[in-house]
């Protein structure tokens, strides 16, 4: 199993910290794209609990037309 580091700067952890209401995947997607290293879900999830910064729970609602 390999494990994947990055050195976060300032402007990443107020990227996650700003765009709390995106989904992670979108926020790595993005921060991926910025940066040009590879960041996962799984690496912006955990810099945004040490931050502080908490999710709504659940699902959304299911909107019907």
């Amino acid at each position: 199993m390999s494990k994947t580091y990055k050195k976060w700067s300032q402007s990443d952890i107020q990227f996650i910290v700003d765009n709390q209401n995106m989904l992670d995947k979108d926020v790595a997607a993005k921060l991926s794209e910025l940066s040009g290293q590879s960041v996962t879900p799984s690496m912006v999830r955990r810099q945004r609990r040490k931050s502080g910064v908490t999710k709504k729970r659940g699902r959304p609602a299911k909107v019907t037309s």
